[in-house]
């Protein structure tokens, strides 16, 4: 029986699956992270910038009797009169600062990341917003001695509604793939095929 004696020659036939192997899988994933970073511009994410700025726009709207949204984010004493409660200035705070400042982050950047903290602002917004709301509705601030404590404002409710349709506008933005996403997923689920 003739012996096989390895030839330098010879290219390693498992060395060349391995380095095409390998060619592959980063073309894939740098084609993946040039994909991922933007998001794509569609239905989900125009209904989000008009739900932004409309939610922007219900700031100025009254919050509750004599008290703009602007007076609770800001503290004044229009609002500190009116005795509004902490949930009222979290939910105008974080619908404030979280959903309106990173929406418009992610309408000025197309990022992803901007997307998702707006994302997750507006589900603490929308739970202290139904807080909020039901502690004007029940007619006694902080102080159960306060005379004319004010019940919950158009803007309350307005504000609390594009909450919730944000909630679901900007997961439509979060989760919306490009054609080239789709068909790079499904080379990478196929193997290439």
């Amino acid at each position: 029986m003739p012996s096989v004696t390895p030839s330098d020659d010879r290219p390693d036939p498992i060395k060349g699956i391995l380095d095409v192997t390998r060619a592959a899988e980063s073309e894939a994933r740098a084609k993946d992270r040039v994909l991922g970073r933007t998001l794509v511009i569609g239905r989900a994410y125009l209904a989000s910038a008009v739900l932004v700025v409309l939610l922007a726009a219900a700031l100025l709207l009254p919050h509750s009797e004599g008290v703009k949204g602007v007076d609770v984010l800001f503290f004044t004493d229009a609002a500190s009169a009116q005795q509004t409660s902490l949930p009222s200035h979290v939910f105008v705070l974080v619908y404030s600062v979280g959903t309106i400042l990173f929406g418009a982050l992610m309408i000025l950047t197309q990022k992803w990341w901007a997307a998702g903290i707006a994302w997750g602002a507006s589900f603490i917004a929308a739970v202290y917003g139904v807080l909020a709301i039901w502690l004007r509705q029940s007619g006694r601030g902080p102080n159960p001695d306060f005379e004319g404590f004010g019940a919950p404002g158009i803007g309350m409710y307005v504000s609390e509604i594009l909450v919730l349709a944000l909630i679901a506008a900007l997961g439509g933005v979060l989760w919306a793939r490009t054609p080239e996403q789709r068909e790079l997923e499904a080379n990478t689920r196929g193997g290439g095929d």
